[in-house]
């Protein structure tokens, strides 16, 4: 009981910090707990920090990590996950809640809401920091990891997508080596423009030409890296549409019945998956063209492997439904942030 009281105090003070306009760091909630919310965590969470950690962090041993719950209503999903190291130095819950009719009501309320709470090895509450963005910016350093590992050009980026995912991916993206195009597409253009506006404020996008095409095709030809980050239940495109180079990282559809990524593409693909186990159970992207005959599923490797793999020809899917071992090694930065 103490526990759930000691999230439900750090998270009563959300409004309460929130509406005073407070973005320092690290801030006390409670007397129990740290806050981060939004800013603070962009401000403590380097791109190029956390995606060196990741790597770091990949293969370290669990205590355990269910694969997440996910429930589903025709209104959204309710999402939460849990791990530990094994060595129980630090542990973690997240719960996001993901509603797409937020959108719609035009008030400000963001899609996904939620919270991560970091525990350290007594059960102590550590940390409390907004959910969505933290998973953000853990979900956009893997697919920059991935991409570090496994592109065999970088030149050409291409985000399919203009959201909140695409904002945190793009601006991740931006930080590799080599990168000197990114282009942006989304079904409703007024948000890719919007995006780029956005991008092209930040410092690490000045050398970077960032432009919309509103056409997909326009937008995948010659791209040396896609990265898909939607919500689309059905593929987006598909073989013919793309370089037979190219790095696709699937970072959006995360249930068994949705995918980005026509059979074609996965069918011919080198494929990878951040985390194993979830996929397998998950990730429609697979499971649909392996119901179909077209994939046998143990074609696919865990992406702590890519580091030793290195680029391929062809195509190479690296398909990202979250694993909290990501979590826990974006926790770790947070916490030695403090």
């Amino acid at each position: 009981m103490a526990l759930l009281r000691s999230d439900k105090i750090a998270l009563d003070r959300r409004e309460d910090v929130m509406t005073a306009g407070c973005r320092q760091p690290n801030r006390n909630v409670g007397g129990l707990s740290m806050w981060f919310g939004p800013q603070d965590l962009e401000a403590q969470l380097d791109d190029e920090i956390l995606r060196r950690h990741l790597a770091k962090r990949l293969t370290v041993p669990l205590a355990g990590e269910p694969v997440r719950i996910v429930q589903s209503d025709d209104k959204g999903h309710l999402i939460l996950m849990a791990a530990s190291w094994q060595d129980l130095s630090l542990s973690l819950v997240k719960v996001l809640y993901e509603r797409p009719e937020n959108k719609m009501r035009g008030n400000g309320t963001p899609v996904l809401n939620g919270s991560v709470s970091i525990y350290r090895h007594d059960g102590e509450v550590i940390a409390v920091a907004d959910g969505a963005t933290f998973t953000g910016l853990r979900t956009a350093a893997i697919a920059a990891l991935a991409t570090e590992w496994l592109s065999m050009s970088n030149t050409c980026h291409c985000i399919i997508g203009a959201g909140f995912e695409a904002y945190y991916h793009a601006k991740a993206l931006a930080r590799l080596k080599g990168v000197k195009t990114m282009r942006l597409w989304n079904r409703t253009p007024k948000a890719a423009y919007a995006l780029q506006e956005k991008l092209c404020s930040l410092p690490q996008f000045s050398h970077l030409s960032v432009r919309v095409h509103e056409v997909i095709e326009e937008a995948l030809v010659d791209a040396d890296v896609i990265t898909t980050v939607t919500s689309s239940p059905e593929p987006l495109f598909n073989a013919q549409m793309i370089k037979k180079t190219v790095l696709i990282n699937a970072m959006g559809a995360y249930l068994p019945h949705t995918r980005e990524l026509s059979s074609d593409i996965v069918a011919q693909a080198t494929l990878y998956a951040d985390f194993l186990p979830a996929c397998l159970q998950e990730a429609g992207d697979y499971l649909i063209p392996a119901a179909e005959g077209l994939l046998d599923l143990t074609r696919v490797r865990p992406l702590a492997r890519a580091a030793h793999d290195g680029p391929m020809p062809g195509i190479t899917v690296m398909k990202s439904v979250g694993s909290a071992v990501f979590d826990l090694a974006c926790a770790e930065c947070l916490v030695m942030s403090k």
